[in-house]
C-alpha cells in the first residue's frame, strides 16, 4: 500500500470503521455467484472486518489481511470472531498468507491505493494465492466525487485512475479470465461515486505466461 495512504488509515481508522460499519456488505450479494458454497476465501485489505465477517456470516472458511495495525484492531473489536484470522499482509507483496491456496479471494476497494507500477505485481500476487479454477472479486471506483490533486484527496491517500477494461485487460494477461462485472452506486451514498466490481476465474494450473519488463522506483 502507498505509504501515505497507510498513515492516512492508521490515524483515522476507528472513522473509518464506523463509516464502514453503518451499512451492510454491498459485496455480500454477489458472494454466492463468485465462490463455492464453504469454500476457502481470503479477503485481501479486510479493513473494519465488515466483509470478512460476512464472508464467515455466508459460510465461508474465511480468512484476511490487512497491513494497517489500527484497522486490524478495530476489526477484532468488532469482530471478535475474527481473532487468529487475520494476518499482516498488503499488495503487492501479499506472499502466501494462511499457506495460500485459496478457492476464492475478494479484494474490495484496495488496488486504487497502489501506485501504477505496483499493479502488475499485485495481480500476480493474487493468482498466486488461488488455486486452479479459483476465483478473484474485485471492485474499484469508477467515479470519484471529490476533485482529486494528482490523483490525492484531502487526506493525502492515492486513488491510482483504473479504467474496469484496462484491469480486465491486466488479469486476462497473467491467466485470470474476466466471467462477471457489475456496476453499482456507492453503498455509502457519497455523491458522484460508482464502483465496478469483476469477478475472474485463474485458469489453468501452471504459472502465468510472464509479462513485459516493469517499472521499478
Amino acid at each position: 500500500m502507498d505509504p501515505a495512504t497507510a498513515a492516512y488509515y492508521e490515524q483515522h481508522a476507528a472513522e473509518v470503521a464506523a463509516r464502514y460499519e453503518r451499512v451492510a456488505s454491498p459485496l455480500a450479494r454477489h458472494f454466492g455467484a463468485a465462490f463455492a458454497a464453504g469454500g476457502r476465501v481470503l479477503d485481501v485489505g479486510c479493513g473494519s472486518g465488515r466483509d470478512l465477517a460476512a464472508l464467515r456470516a455466508a459460510g465461508f472458511e474465511a480468512f484476511g489481511v490487512e497491513p494497517v495495525e489500527a484497522l486490524r484492531a478495530q476489526a477484532l473489536r468488532r469482530h471478535p470472531e475474527l481473532d487468529g484470522r487475520i494476518a499482516t499482509a498488503a499488495l503487492p507483496d501479499l506472499g502466501q498468507p494462511f499457506g495460500g491456496g485459496f478457492d476464492g479471494v475478494l479484494c474490495s476497494a484496495v488496488l486504487m491505493h497502489l501506485a501504477q507500477h505496483d499493479l502488475f505485481d499485485a495481480a500476480l500476487a493474487l493468482h498466486a494465492v488461488l488455486r486452479p479454477r479459483g476465483r478473484l472479486l474485485v471492485s474499484i471506483p469508477l467515479t470519484r466525487g471529490d476533485a482529486l490533486q494528482q490523483h490525492r484527496d484531502a487526506g493525502a491517500r492515492l486513488f491510482t485512475p483504473l479504467a474496469a477494461k484496462d484491469l480486465q485487460g491486466l488479469f486476462e494477461r497473467i491467466g485470470l479470465q474476466a466471467i462477471g462485472r457489475w456496476d453499482e452506486d456507492d453503498a455509502l451514498q457519497r455523491c458522484g461515486t460508482r464502483w465496478s466490481t469483476l469477478l475472474f476465474e485463474r485458469r489453468g494450473a501452471g504459472l502465468p505466461p510472464p509479462g513485459p519488463a516493469r517499472s521499478r522506483r
